[in-house]
C-alpha cells in the first residue's frame, strides 16, 4: 500500500474553508495540496505528533469513508447489517488514517502537480482530478495520481484514489472479498480490528 501514501496525504488537509472557497474540484485539490505541504514542512522531528494531529483534525470530516468502505467491501456490503456496516466503516477509516498519518512526514518534500482540467461524469456530480507526485531521489520519475470526488450539499468529497491506474478501493476489495468468503462479514471486521491493533502508536 506504500504507493498510495503520497497521494492520500495530499488530500489529508481538506478544510471547510477550502470547501467554502471553491466549487471547482481542481482548485480544491490544488489548494488542499498546498495547505497540506505547508503543514508537513513545519515538522522538525520534535513536533511530529502535533503535525499529524493538525492534519488529521481537518481531514476526517471531508472524506466519505462510508462510501469508500462500501466500494472496498463490494457485494459483501449488501450482506452486512447496518451495525456491521457501521463497524466496517469505522475500522476501515481508522486503518486508512492511521496507516498514512504515521508515514506522511516522509513526504514533506514531495512535488505535486495538478492538471488544470477535471474529467466530469455522472451529470457533473463526479469529477476525476489528475495529478503527478514527484519525490526527491526517486529515479523512476513522477507517479500519476487520480482523485475521484463527488459533489454533495457540503461540497466535493473524495471517495477514491488511483495511483498509476491502481484504485485504492479495488486493491482493498481483493483482500476484503477473500476474508468475507472465508470468515464472513464479522471475520472482515475482526481482520480490520487486528490490523489496527497491530499498527504502532503515533509519537
Amino acid at each position: 500500500m506504500k504507493k498510495f501514501i503520497a497521494s492520500f496525504l495530499v488530500l489529508l488537509g481538506l478544510s471547510t474553508q477550502v470547501l467554502a472557497a471553491s466549487d471547482n474540484p481542481v482548485e480544491q485539490v490544488r489548494e488542499t495540496s498546498r495547505q497540506v505541504m505547508d503543514i508537513l514542512k513545519q515538522e522538525n522531528g520534535k513536533n511530529t505528533k502535533q503535525i499529524r494531529q493538525q492534519v488529521e483534525a481537518v481531514a476526517v470530516p471531508q472524506f466519505d469513508f462510508q462510501r469508500m468502505t462500501a466500494l472496498a467491501v463490494g457485494l459483501g456490503w449488501r450482506q452486512a447489517t447496518p451495525a456491521q456496516q457501521g463497524a466496517l466503516t469505522q475500522q476501515f477509516q481508522n486503518l486508512l488514517v492511521r496507516t498514512y498519518s504515521t508515514t506522511m512526514t516522509r513526504f514533506k518534500n514531495a512535488q505535486i502537480d495538478i492538471q488544470p482540467n477535471a474529467t466530469m461524469g455522472n451529470s457533473g456530480r463526479e469529477a476525476t482530478v489528475k495529478s503527478s507526485v514527484s519525490l526527491p531521489g526517486n529515479d523512476k520519475g513522477p507517479v500519476a495520481v487520480d482523485y475521484t470526488l463527488y459533489k454533495t450539499a457540503q461540497g466535493w468529497k473524495v471517495f477514491n484514489v488511483s495511483v498509476e491506474g491502481a484504485s485504492l478501493v479495488t486493491v482493498y476489495r481483493n483482500q476484503f472479498n477473500q476474508e468475507i468468503n472465508k470468515s464472513g462479514v464479522d471475520g472482515l471486521i475482526k481482520m480490520l480490528q487486528d490490523k489496527n491493533a497491530a499498527l504502532p502508536a503515533g509519537k
